[in-house]
């Protein structure tokens, strides 16, 4: 029997890896915090530059490192997504709170 083990270690990792880790965790990361919900500009440039290395990257390794690159490119557009969703629904409830409170927002 043959062990399937990963031959290589996270230590022999590109930089650019590294960095499209670290960018995609940073991402996510502020995703919980409330005073940067409406902050895109902060996070949307940060979670392009993180998609874009984890492409490039996926293209240019093997093994461990491109199926790291892959869940990571997955796992930052999820967050989008759900970035996106949570926004979304603060703004529908904002809208809301105006609306009921009698500001008359459309002509």
């Amino acid at each position: 029997m043959s062990d399937q083990k990963c031959a290589c270690s996270c230590a022999s990792y590109s930089p650019m890896t590294w960095i499209a880790c670290a960018l995609g965790a940073l991402f996510v990361l502020l995703m919980f915090f409330e005073a940067v919900t409406i902050r895109w500009w902060i996070m949307l440039p940060i979670a392009i530059v993180s998609l874009y290395l984890f492409h490039v990257q996926r293209g240019q390794t093997s093994g461990c490192e491109k199926s790291t690159c892959c869940w990571g490119f997955w796992l930052v557009i999820a967050a989008l997504f759900l970035r996106d969703m949570c926004l979304s629904g603060q703004l529908v409830a904002a809208y809301c709170r105006m609306t009921s409170a009698g500001l008359p927002l459309h002509g």
